[in-house]
């Protein structure tokens, strides 16, 4: 196998983890299992929320998704349309859509992930409501 096609195939294997780590996270969120979703953070994660709110750090997001599930919020997922693994492996780009499934509320996404110890994890994640 070509080095050309070595990388194209790491490449793909690698998307393909995050992908299923963006399934398995839409799953714990259709659980409201808040340890199944921050298994894919980074203790310094930033999110930008669909409506602009801020938040920094794994800590500060648990007690978010906590609240959020006691209140029995609507469900959402995000749905990957592109992953770019960066030529170094390390770093990849996620964009898509984001819908919650029971509300009319929509829009776009992207995050950047990190491989740490041969595991992917969420560094930020930029949500963008487009209703």
């Amino acid at each position: 196998m070509s080095s050309q096609n070595n990388t194209t195939f790491f490449k793909r294997q690698e998307e393909e983890a995050i992908r299923l780590s963006r399934m398995d996270s839409n799953m714990a969120i259709s659980n409201q299992d808040v340890a199944g979703v921050a298994k894919y953070w980074m203790d310094d994660i930033v999110v930008i929320s669909g409506e602009g709110g801020q938040y920094s750090g794994k800590s500060k997001l648990l007690k978010v998704w906590k609240d959020m599930f006691s209140k029995k919020s609507p469900s959402f997922e995000r749905l990957p349309a592109a992953i770019v693994i960066g030529d170094s492996g390390i770093l990849a780009w996620e964009s898509g859509s984001w819908s919650y499934k029971t509300e009319p509320f929509r829009g776009n996404y992207s995050a950047m992930w990190r491989k740490i110890n041969g595991v992917w994890l969420t560094q930020s994640e930029l949500f963008v409501s487009l209703d």
